[in-house]
């Protein structure tokens, strides 16, 4: 059933009387099988929408899209009290997993007050049609989409019929019997399952971030690390987890020890957090580039130690400690080479 106040056709519908609306600088003029979504983490269930919209794009002879938005729309509709849920990856690093996945182009504009008063139909009509020229649809059977969310699978099938585009529902995708989210994702990586989030993504959860210049204690104590400024604050919880490194600059992957959280030892107190990556098999500067931190294990919470010595004797500990995780995840480092 249509949702209630939608207008029974669209054949009434009138323009927008604005002379100006977000969806016109995204104005394209080649036919599309597009997907929608906010495809946070771009999880294993994204990823069928994905395929979905390239198999259909294929088929029709037509260019594949993803729409979305660079920013939560909770961002703009959550009010002070209500903060958003906090991204899995950056919308830098979301387009990029989704060009991977073989889509030619990807929208991300910015959600604003104006997008959250759209209402269904015009987001249809307006920007689906007549500014994105779909010609297949591809939603999750959970998307909602228009002002105050009113429009569901239902409706868009409906608007395809009327506007003449079709529509293919993914149903949920499942992992063991329950539904793959993000926020089952956020919930697996707060809680150090780094496995779950494994098998939820179909890849290592990870941080990506520039390196910056540390104090140099790392060096000082045999342990040379990489201070990382995260692009997104960390969901994990402090502590010491087995990664791979990957360098992107130079298509390079390393062995690593990675360490999120306070400095108890050197005195730093339980508000100070930082993110800094010992690497086992890498000699070099990469002060001032990006790299991105796989996480494959979670190898012991952090601590605070009696003094720089005791500090090393568990750093010798975590390395061992580490290579289980690194045989495990071998052929994700061979993938890269």
């Amino acid at each position: 059933m249509p949702h209630p106040g939608f207008p029974p056709g669209l054949s009434q519908l009138k323009p927008v009387n604005s002379n100006s609306h977000p969806w016109e600088p995204l104005k394209k003029e080649s036919p599309c099988a597009i997907g929608l979504g906010l495809f946070d983490g771009v999880h294993v269930g994204h990823q069928e929408i994905l395929k979905r919209v390239r198999e259909a794009a294929e088929r029709m002879g037509v260019v594949s899209r993803i729409f979305s938005f660079q920013n939560h729309p909770m961002s703009v509709l959550g009010g002070a009290d209500h903060h958003p849920p906090r991204f899995l990856v950056s919308p830098y690093r979301r387009r990029e997993l989704i060009e991977g996945y073989g889509i030619e182009e990807v929208l991300l504009p910015e959600f604003t007050l104006e997008w959250s008063q759209t209402p269904a139909d015009v987001f249809a009509k307006e920007v689906l049609v007549e500014t994105l020229h779909a010609k297949h649809v591809v939603i999750g059977f959970n998307y909602c989409f228009g002002r105050k969310a009113e429009g569901r699978a239902a409706d868009m099938i409906r608007f395809g019929e009327e506007l003449g585009f079709t529509v293919e529902i993914v149903p949920a995708f499942k992992v063991d019997g329950i539904d793959v989210s993000s926020t089952r994702i956020r919930k697996a990586v707060k809680d150090s399952e780094i496995e779950e989030a494994h098998r939820l993504l179909g890849r290592p959860h990870e941080l990506t971030g520039l390196v910056v210049q540390g104090d140099g204690r790392g060096t000082i104590l045999g342990y040379p690390t990489a201070n990382l400024s995260p692009e997104l604050e960390p969901l994990l919880p402090n502590g010491v987890y087995a990664v791979h490194v990957r360098i992107p600059e130079v298509a390079e992957v390393h062995r690593g020890m990675f360490f999120l959280g306070p400095r108890k030892t050197f005195g730093e107190s339980d508000i100070h957090r930082s993110a800094e990556v010992h690497l086992l098999d890498f000699h070099g500067d990469l002060y001032g580039k990006k790299i991105r931190v796989e996480l494959l294990g979670r190898i012991r919470k952090a601590i605070k130690f009696n003094g720089p010595d005791e500090l090393v004797e568990q750093l010798e500990r975590d390395r061992e400690n580490c290579e289980p995780f690194f045989q495990e995840h071998a052929e994700l480092r061979e993938e890269s080479r």
